[in-house]
């Protein structure tokens, strides 16, 4: 691989351990994908779950992180001043606590920014088209690549952390031209467009990465004014029923003015068709029974917008979350300062809902409370991680986010 300069004094520890250890990180993952060299990054996005031992060891001599690096939400759901509210048991909590207070003492000596979201680009995180970028977090990797332009690969955590420090990349897979046209096309038959539904899109999504695979999406279609939350709803399902790296929108996306540009000028590997049967099949996959009460609510799975957080509000004003009945939302607290600043917070929080900006789909290990056997959210995503983390002791149902807040309100 050739390095610059800097980047050899980084590898032969002319910098510290810290540096020496990640660059040379990157140097053997880049050499075993077969890079060239390395590229600077405009900015990163990392995950606050690494072993402290080893995020002490990674940042050892480091004064400050190599590029502007915002950290992705709080994992598992946990939240540090939230949880006896949410429910979650004060044995999870006293082994979570101490370890979230020693990466934060190495995050904030590093001026690591503590957005604490998934969606960074919606809190000053905003990369522009064509920037090389580390972001962790398959829903955060495929908006960027997909809704921005801007250009990440799916890093693991520890390669994401070293890319942070350094402000280096590899110069390979999503960052070079090629590898970023469509490969399947999409194309969607007798679905009425016009009046498609945040779930029908997320049936879309859930239904098209379980068939695409790995492989770069490009649907056909869809009416160009669909605003981000349904784009959203629509992609994020595609890396966990799949593992979708880029979702190329034709006339909405960057890369997809035209069905020829998104596909670089070739003809599609394969084409998938999705009508009306395809998505009423999927949204089956998790549906209610109609004897079957609702336990808790969940919504935020990706993290929810100040609109989102407005129809909450508007749902939930003059009712209360019903006896036994729970009610999660993931939001940034940047967006929870504005919804509290707009009453749309003090609305939901006095019917009974907590606001966290955790991990709605409770990646890793789910502490959902015990009470709970049934839970409903507008999210495939969060459904599809939280019936596996649980093992199958909560069902999960996916419905509007309407019906979600009538099930646990009245």
């Amino acid at each position: 691989m050739i390095l610059s300069r800097d980047e050899e004094e980084m590898a032969c520890g002319k910098h510290g351990p810290g540096l020496e250890k990640c660059m040379n990180i990157l140097i053997k993952f880049g050499e075993a994908m077969g890079a060239e060299k390395m590229v600077p990054i405009s900015s990163a996005h990392t995950i606050p779950r690494e072993p402290p031992d080893l995020l002490l060891e990674m940042t050892e001599g480091v004064g400050q992180t190599g590029t502007f690096t915002t950290l992705h939400a709080l994992m598992s759901a946990f939240d540090p001043h939230l949880w006896q509210k949410m429910g979650i048991s004060e044995s999870y909590a006293s082994k979570e606590i101490p370890v979230m207070t020693q990466r934060l003492d190495v995050y904030r000596r590093l001026g690591f920014y503590e957005t604490y979201t998934c969606l960074p680009m919606l809190v000053g995180n905003l990369p522009r088209r064509g920037d090389f970028i580390s972001w962790i977090g398959s829903c955060a990797q495929l908006f960027v690549n997909s809704l921005l332009g801007a250009r990440t690969n799916r890093d693991g955590a520890v390669l994401n952390l070293a890319a942070a420090i350094t402000g280096k990349a590899p110069y390979r897979g999503l960052f070079l031209d090629e590898n970023r046209h469509g490969q399947v096309l999409v194309e969607l038959e007798g679905v009425d467009t016009r009046g498609i539904t945040y779930t029908e899109l997320g049936a879309i999504g859930y239904y098209v990465g379980s068939r695409a695979q790995q492989r770069n999406v490009v649907i056909n279609g869809l009416p160009r004014d669909l605003n981000i939350c349904h784009l959203l709803a629509l992609m994020a399902p595609l890396p966990a029923s799949g593992s979708v790296s880029i979702c190329h929108v034709v006339g909405s996306t960057p890369e997809a003015p035209t069905l020829e540009q998104a596909f670089g000028n070739q003809k599609p590997a394969e084409v998938i068709r999705v009508d009306k049967s395809a998505i009423e099949e999927t949204r089956a996959l998790h549906a209610l029974g109609r004897q079957e009460a609702v336990d808790m609510c969940i919504l935020g799975c990706p993290h929810c917008t100040i609109q989102e957080i407005r129809n909450i509000a508007s749902k939930l004003t003059g009712k209360k979350l019903r006896r036994g009945k729970r009610m999660w939302i993931g939001s940034p607290y940047q967006t929870y300062y504005l919804a509290q600043t707009m009453g749309y917070s003090r609305i939901i929080e006095d019917a009974g809902g907590v606001i966290s900006s955790s991990c709605m789909a409770t990646i890793p290990d789910s502490p959902i409370p015990d009470d709970v056997r049934t839970l409903a959210t507008n999210s495939f995503k969060a459904a599809h991680y939280i019936s596996r983390l649980t093992k199958g002791r909560v069902k999960v149902a996916v419905m509007e986010m309407s019906e979600c807040i009538d099930a646990v309100s009245g």
